[in-house]
Formats: structure tokens, C-alpha cells, sequence
């Protein structure tokens, strides 16, 4: 009975993908038709329809180690635009594949944003917007929403989904997620380079009943953010931004509700496990002419501070940092630096306060046309005053690159040869830590390309990696070779690489690689793709595997 189960899950799941991959086909076809009905009855003075297409198959195997991503995926992403009377645009999105992902968001989706005229957008299905930096910014909503901007009024409105139910599993150490319902709004007035402002308010709020709760599921949250954001232009070279925001949060939705307070439910409900905090950043702009300028960064994110607009928002932090940039000899030679620091344990409640340092100074000089040069360097510390030595951080991280690099014809053809050298290393001064924390790595790199009349292109790089560390050395020499060329008047474009890395280390491995792509353009009907890579890796000790992996991926692209 299991047998026939599993038989009948299988026969299933290839019958799923068997009608995605008809669904697809049926899709692009039917856009097609729709732009050629259009274009044939002479709509196109009052509609029009624009977009794109990119459709995939895409083919994995490997021996010798575990699969690291499925045998065969299909995907279609289709964009369209409908534009009516040059007023109303009406833009669509759909994202198709065989593989669906439950955490977070699943993978099929489709949203329509339309564009009426130049002052209002619509949204319905899946949608992206941004609010403000502190409130909301980089969640895709299930939902709809509303966007006004006539003149320097502002108004949006969203409303959706932000994160799907989905259990915990103790197997895999996951503690399950909560189905989250949000909502957020904005209004202001302004011009962003004269002077602005807007009021930003954003709402999350986890549905506790949406998945099954036991002793490894996490608390239901909820979160209320709010903020003002503004700008001026002082004078031509001088402008200031900056935003204001408060926040309350509340880890447990369970716990047990604060009678002092009354607020409306819709807004927040606190309780004794909310805590409230807050955010301010600034930026000040100075540039007095085209040749130098000076950019001023500050942000204090209160410790309490929590925005569950953003997927990933640190706070405790108090940072600043400068950046200046400067031309000269008539804009030959770049310059531009930064500095910053940042703190935090900003009321004292950690056991130690932590400091991060980040400098960096790049230069990019034109010298000729002929000949260029590039240079970075970086310096990253972080450091804590822990009273116990022990556990003491003081860590230095710097990191140089130089690149001269050469442009010339010769041997038929235009020359471009690049020479790259790049220096890495981190300190660490801990009294305990350090003795094994330590390393340091150098790079060099030679690429040479050759790009000849005949439409054959030509790359040769040489690549060496040397890594210690207090445990073990390791040493990487990468030779590869891409060979390129166009037929066809240049419709069929086709490259073949290929290489070897010598690894060593305790023992010598090695990698052998090879790859190959083409495209062949079609014209107004797009243009056929076709990759297709093979990785091969050959261990001399039995503490790591040899093992063989290929991949393939035919795709279609249009756009009309």
C-alpha cells in the first residue's frame, strides 16, 4: 500500500509539472496572439502591449555526492504592459515554475501594478513598494494597493500578505512561521529636490491561529511603526535628509494585555511583553562644484527598535561616517574615500559595548588610452571592552587590490590585458583567540582578451590563490581558456570555455571544467538559448570526495 502511494505521489507530481509546462507554452502563445490581433484590427493608435518573456528548462545530474539542486526545473517569467490611450498602463507580472517554495513565499505568482495616467498605480496579486527606510521596503505583499501623486501631493496604501503559514519542523530545527498580515500607509507633499515631507505608518501582525503551536513553535509577534521623513535643499550645493521613527513591538501576542493603556486594537495592542523605542538617521549632501564633494552619514536606532517591514533591520547602533570624492587632472583621476564609526550598548544594558571602524580609499586613474590603474584599499576593526580578557574582541580586517591594465592592438586584433594583485589579511588580538584566528591571503591574476575582426574573441587568465592560516596553507593555480565567436551574420553566437585548478593543501586535488553557451537571435521573435557546464573534481585523499556534476539550461526570451 505504501509502494502504491508513493507511486501514485510521484505519477502526481510529473503530472503537475506536465501541465505548468503546457500552462507555460499556452500563456506564451496566447500573448502573441493577442499583440498580433491588435496589430491586425489597428488598435495599436489606442492599445498597445509591451512586455517580455523568458521561459527555461533547466536539467541537473551528479555522482559522487548528493544532488545540490533538483534534476529538472521549468520556470516562465512573463512581463507585460497594456498601455490604453497613452493614459492608463496597466503592467502585469507572472513567475511559473514546477519547483514551489512554501517559506516565506511560494514561487508561482502573478501581480498586476496598472499605471493610470502619470499621477495614480493600482495594485492587486503580488507586489513590491517602499515606504520609508525604518518602516517598510523590501517585503513582497499578496495584497493591493494604492499609489496617488498628483503634483507634490503623495498617498499610498498597501494592504496583503507578507509571509505564508507554514510548521515547524523539529527534524529540520525549523520553528515554524506564522501567516502575516500587513498593512501600511504614507502621505506627504513636496518636491524631493526642493523640500518634502511625509508621515509613514506600517502594521504587522502574525495570524497565531495559522499554524499548529507546540513547545518548539516560536510566539506570535506585532508591529507598529511610524515615522516622519523630510528633506530640504538649503542652498544649490547643500541639502539634508532625514527621517524620524517610533516603534512598538510585542514578541508574545499571547502574554498578558496592559490595562493602563488605551489604544485601538486595529493599531497595536500592548501588552507585558511589547516594548517601545525609537530611530533617527541623517544625511547631509555638500557639492560645490563638479570636481569635489562631501557626504555626511549619521543614524542612533534605539535597542528596542523593530521593524518587521524589512527582512533583516539591526538596531542598538549609533554610527557615523564621511565620504568625500575629489577629480583631477581633467577628470582623469578619481578619488573617493570613506570613514565611519559605530557603536553599540547604547543604555548599558549589554555586559560589553562593541565599536566597528570602516575605512576605505579607492583611486582610478586614467592615464592614457592606453593605459589605467585602479587601487583600493580597505580597513575594517571591530573591538569590545569586555572585563574579562577572555572574552576581549579586537579584530582587524584589511584588505589591498592594485590593477594596472593595458589596452593595445597587436596580433590582429584590439588587445586588453589586465594584471590584478590583491593582498588579505586578519588580525586578531585576543590573547586567547588569536594564536589560531590569524590569516592571511594573497591574489594574483592575469587576463588577457583578444577581440578580432573575424568576430573570434579569444580569453587566457591565470589565476594564484594563497591562503595561511595558523592551521593549514592552501595553494589554488587556475589556468582556463574562452574561445567565442558569431556566425550568421552575427545572429549565432557561440563560446566554449574550459580549465583546470591545482589545488594543494595537505594533499593535491584537482578540478577540471568546462562550459559551453550559445544563443541564436530570431529577430522580432526573440532569440533560443542553450548553457550547458560540467564540473569534475578529482580528490587524492579519501577526506573529500570525487565527484562529477553537470548542468544544462535551454531558455526562450522575447520581448514585444
Amino acid at each position: 500500500m505504501k509502494s502504491s502511494n508513493k507511486l501514485f505521489k510521484r505519477e502526481t507530481n510529473n503530472n503537475s509539472e506536465i501541465l505548468i509546462r503546457i500552462l507555460i507554452a499556452g500563456l506564451f502563445l496566447s500573448m502573441l496572439l493577442c499583440n498580433r490581433l491588435l496589430i491586425a484590427q489597428d488598435l495599436s493608435n489606442y492599445v498597445r502591449i509591451g512586455g517580455s518573456i523568458n521561459l527555461s528548462d533547466n536539467f541537473y545530474s551528479s555522482s559522487g555526492i548528493d544532488r545540490r539542486q533538483p534534476a529538472n526545473v521549468a520556470r516562465g517569467i512573463f512581463r507585460t504592459t497594456i498601455t490604453i490611450y497613452d493614459q492608463i498602463q496597466l503592467p502585469f507580472e507572472l513567475y511559473i515554475s514546477t519547483q514551489e517554495r512554501k517559506f516565506q513565499q511560494p514561487f508561482n505568482q502573478f501581480g498586476v501594478s496598472p499605471r493610470i495616467s502619470d499621477w495614480l498605480t493600482l495594485h492587486a496579486g503580488y507586489f513590491s513598494s517602499r515606504i520609508s527606510d525604518y518602516t517598510f521596503g523590501d517585503l513582497r505583499l499578496l495584497g493591493g494597493g494604492v499609489e496617488l501623486t498628483p503634483g507634490n501631493f503623495k498617498l499610498k496604501v498597501l494592504y496583503g500578505k507578507s509571509r505564508t503559514a507554514t510548521e515547524s519542523n523539529g527534524l529540520q530545527y525549523f520553528p515554524g512561521a506564522y501567516k502575516q498580515n500587513v498593512y501600511a500607509a504614507s502621505i506627504g507633499y513636496g518636491n524631493e529636490s526642493v523640500a518634502y515631507f511625509t508621515i509613514n505608518l506600517f502594521h504587522a501582525k502574525d495570524d497565531s491561529n495559522s499554524i499548529k503551536r507546540d513547545s518548539l513553535t516560536i510566539n506570535p509577534a506585532e508591529n507598529l511603526v511610524g515615522s516622519l521623513r523630510f528633506g530640504l535643499q538649503i542652498i544649490e550645493e547643500l541639502n539634508l535628509q532625514s527621517e524620524i521613527a517610533l516603534s512598538a513591538y510585542s514578541g508574545n501576542l499571547s502574554a498578558e494585555k496592559l490595562s493602563d493603556f488605551n489604544f485601538p486594537e486595529f493599531f497595536f495592542t500592548p501588552n507585558t511583553s511589547s516594548r517601545f523605542d525609537g530611530a533617527v538617521r541623517l544625511q547631509i549632501n555638500f557639492k560645490p562644484s563638479n570636481f569635489w564633494s562631501l557626504r555626511f552619514n549619521g543614524q542612533w536606532i534605539g535597542p528596542g527598535f523593530t521593524s518587521l517591514g524589512y527582512s533583516l533591520m539591526p538596531n542598538d547602533l549609533m554610527e557615523f561616517s564621511l565620504s568625500p570624492s575629489v577629480k583631477l587632472l581633467n577628470n582623469k583621476l578619481s578619488l573617493r574615500a570613506q570613514a565611519g564609526i559605530r557603536y553599540n550598548n547604547l543604555r548599558n544594558n549589554r555586559l560589553a559595548t562593541s565599536s566597528r571602524f570602516t575605512g576605505s580609499l579607492s583611486a582610478n586613474w586614467q592615464i592614457s588610452q592606453l593605459f589605467g590603474f585602479d587601487f583600493s584599499y580597505n580597513n575594517n576593526q571591530i573591538k569590545s571592552k569586555h572585563t574579562n580578557d577572555t572574552l576581549k574582541l579586537s579584530n582587524v580586517f584589511n584588505s589591498v587590490m592594485i590593477s594596472p591594465r593595458f589596452l593595445f592592438e597587436a596580433l590582429g586584433g584590439m588587445n586588453n590585458l589586465n594584471f590584478n594583485y590583491s593582498y588579505q589579511n586578519s588580525l586578531d588580538k585576543n590573547i586567547i583567540s588569536s594564536q589560531s584566528s590569524n590569516n592571511k591571503t594573497h591574489t594574483f591574476g592575469i587576463i588577457h582578451s583578444l577581440s578580432l575582426p573575424t568576430t573570434w574573441s579569444l580569453t587566457t587568465s591565470l589565476l594564484l590563490n594563497k591562503s595561511n592560516t595558523s592551521y593549514a596553507s592552501t595553494q589554488v593555480v587556475s589556468i582556463s581558456e574562452n574561445v567565442g565567436r558569431r556566425f550568421f551574420e552575427n545572429k549565432l553566437s557561440v563560446s566554449l570555455g574550459t580549465g583546470i585548478n591545482f589545488i594543494k593543501t595537505t594533499v593535491n586535488d584537482s578540478q577540471i571544467f568546462f562550459n559551453l553557451n550559445s544563443n541564436y537571435s530570431l529577430d522580432k521573435f526573440g532569440s533560443i538559448g542553450f548553457t550547458l557546464s560540467n564540473n569534475n573534481y578529482r580528490a587524492d585523499s579519501e577526506l573529500t570526495k570525487t565527484y562529477n556534476e553537470l548542468y544544462g539550461s535551454l531558455q526562450y526570451n522575447i520581448s514585444f
